[in-house]
């Protein structure tokens, strides 16, 4: 049986947290989420979409600052 997956569309800090907050994530949960912001992070460094780029970068900053991973 396939495991549940939950996917979130990548919104602004406010909703990355509100997600965070509303599933109880903790721990290897939120790095996992952290890990997909970097992961976009890193195609918008790769295909050079500077705007992409600029936004997850300050989304990882916040995410981090907050989060202390």
């Amino acid at each position: 049986m396939a495991e549940d997956v939950n996917i979130v569309i990548i919104g602004d800090f406010k909703d990355v947290q509100n997600h965070i907050l509303t599933e109880e994530l903790i721990g290897a949960d939120i790095t996992d989420v952290i890990d997909d912001v970097l992961d976009h992070y890193e195609v918008a460094s790769r295909i050079n979409a500077h705007n992409s780029k600029d936004y997850f970068s300050e989304l990882l900053v916040k995410l981090i600052k907050n989060y202390g991973h």
